[in-house]
């Protein structure tokens, strides 16, 4: 997957499992996110990611989304989310070009 993510590429983890089971704890994505140092607290005390890496609710389940810049501009951190999201085998599809939040 790695060849193939450009600056246009979406990056979409889903907190549902290979199995179809819901990943836990629900705080998983924004647990990871500030674990690997993507976090700061505003002047409205509320926390704020570093660009391209947001976290999302998805039918209820938590995830997160990384534009393709991510990966170049923090390698070191985007390459520890995607081994997180593979040794716990969760959903993690590519988009290119554009993606659509509902």
């Amino acid at each position: 997957m790695d060849n193939e993510i450009n600056r246009t590429t979406w990056i979409v983890i889903y907190g549902i499992t290979s199995d179809g089971v819901k990943f836990r704890p629900s705080s998983w994505a924004e647990m990871l996110i500030e674990g690997v140092g993507l976090t700061s607290f505003g002047r409205d005390h509320k926390i704020h990611y570093t660009r391209h890496i947001w976290t999302i609710l998805t039918n209820g389940n938590a995830g997160i989304i990384m534009n393709g810049w991510f990966k170049h501009e923090q390698p070191i951190a985007f390459a520890e989310i995607m081994r997180f999201a593979n040794n716990n085998r969760l959903t993690v599809n590519t988009y290119n070009n554009t993606i659509a939040l509902l």
